[in-house]
């Protein structure tokens, strides 16, 4: 199983949430979220933006790690892309980028 994603999508979200409203009072994003936009990034980076199979899997798994630190959305936003890497059933992982984007790269 090979995932295909755009490793723009994560680092995007987030530059464009800071363009939308610079006047606004900075909140910078959670560190596990950070910490978890970081571990993707890097994985899309060294594979080229085809995760293999165990690729996947070591990501899935520094992941769910990194969410037990995490709470609430970004638990249930870091849980579900890694669980999104390791689905046979799931190939498109827009879906999952598109909600971690959705809690992680905009803080509040």
């Amino acid at each position: 199983m090979i995932k295909l994603f755009s490793a723009a999508l994560l680092t995007v979200a987030a530059a464009a949430a800071m363009q939308v409203a610079p006047a606004a009072p900075a909140h910078a994003q959670s560190p596990i979220c950070a910490k978890a936009v970081d571990l993707i990034n890097a994985a899309v980076d060294i594979s080229g933006g085809n995760l293999d199979d165990a690729t996947a899997r070591s990501l899935s798994d520094r992941l769910s790690g990194l969410a037990v630190l995490a709470g609430g959305e970004e638990q249930a936003a870091i849980v579900g892309y890694a669980n999104a890497l390791v689905d046979d059933n799931i190939t498109d992982l827009d879906p999952a980028t598109d909600e971690l984007n959705r809690v992680c790269g905009a803080a509040s």
